[in-house]
């Protein structure tokens, strides 16, 4: 049990973005660089910023045990990579509309005034780690 649980952390470390959900009571996570692989041929839809449900919850901030609590620190860093965001970049959402990557651009969307955003939806392979 103790290798299964290195051989995890080697590959979600691995990871340079992940997402990660819980489906029937275990945590999946994705390699978000692969995703957008094979999304790369998918097409590019403008959507209003109020359609994603995201928008309204803790993605970044929930009590998971290992995410941070929004101290100062932790807030300036989530303001510094939304100043950074690349909006030429569409958002990405699994074919069910959630929120696959895209917050930092959704943010600064928000903050710039929009209401639309450019996205791309997937459907979602198996995940690469189950836990």
């Amino acid at each position: 049990m103790k290798a299964e649980v290195i051989i995890v952390g080697e590959l979600l470390s691995r990871m340079k973005h992940k997402h990660g959900r819980i489906i029937d009571g275990k945590r999946h996570f994705w390699d978000v660089e692969k995703l957008w692989e094979l999304s790369k041929s998918l097409p590019v839809r403008t959507i209003k910023l109020d359609s994603i449900k995201e928008l309204d919850q803790d993605c970044w901030f929930q009590d998971s045990g290992s995410r941070p609590i929004p101290t100062i620190r932790n807030v300036a860093f989530h303001c510094q990579r939304i100043i950074n965001a690349n909006m030429e970049y569409p958002i990405l959402l699994c074919s069910e509309g959630q929120l696959i990557d895209g917050g930092h651009r959704i943010a600064k969307a928000l903050i710039d005034g929009k209401s639309e955003i450019d996205a791309v939806y997937i459907t979602l392979p198996e995940a690469d780690v189950v836990q």
